[in-house]
């Protein structure tokens, strides 16, 4: 092969994933062939690195996980997390933001938000994200109950 015949069958491979991509909503995981099984290792490993404290390394894989698999709430919250603990707030909140969008009856997303624009002295911010997670939290639920008391907490600190 030739470098134009080359480049051309690159151009053809890259054709064909982004038209999987839009016109079938594919992940990367899907076009490349990845399972579910192998990101559930990366994240394993991503969530082990966090845990004890290789943020860098946990932020690299839960980027890897995000790109593959773009519609994970659970890769996005992992990604958010690092971003939180390592004072990136601003990136945080985006991630945040995107898991939030993939299931909005998880008020997780909300109060984690809240919780870096209040970081950020951005109590107008950190109030609407809480209101979202009144709006969308479920209400009779334990998970429900337990982050509106969460919330509770911030909204304290939104009102000082």
């Amino acid at each position: 092969m030739n470098k134009e015949e080359i480049d051309q069958a690159t151009l053809e491979r890259i054709n064909e994933a982004a038209d999987a991509f839009i016109k079938d909503n594919a992940t990367l995981k899907e076009i490349k062939g990845i399972s579910n099984e192998e990101l559930e290792a990366v994240y394993a490993l991503a969530f082990g690195y966090y845990q004890t404290g290789r943020w860098d390394d946990a932020g690299k894989l839960f980027q890897f996980l995000v790109l593959f698999d773009h519609l994970n709430q659970k890769y996005w919250m992992g990604l958010g997390a690092v971003q939180q603990v390592k004072k990136d707030f601003k990136s945080a909140i985006s991630s945040y933001a995107y898991a939030s969008f993939l299931d909005l009856d998880n008020p997780k997303p909300q109060l984690h938000a809240a919780e870096c624009y209040l970081a950020l002295g951005d109590k107008t911010n950190a109030a609407s994200a809480l209101a979202a997670l009144d709006e969308y939290c479920p209400k009779d639920t334990q998970l429900g109950r337990e982050y509106r008391a969460k919330a509770a907490e911030l909204k304290k600190m939104v009102e000082e």
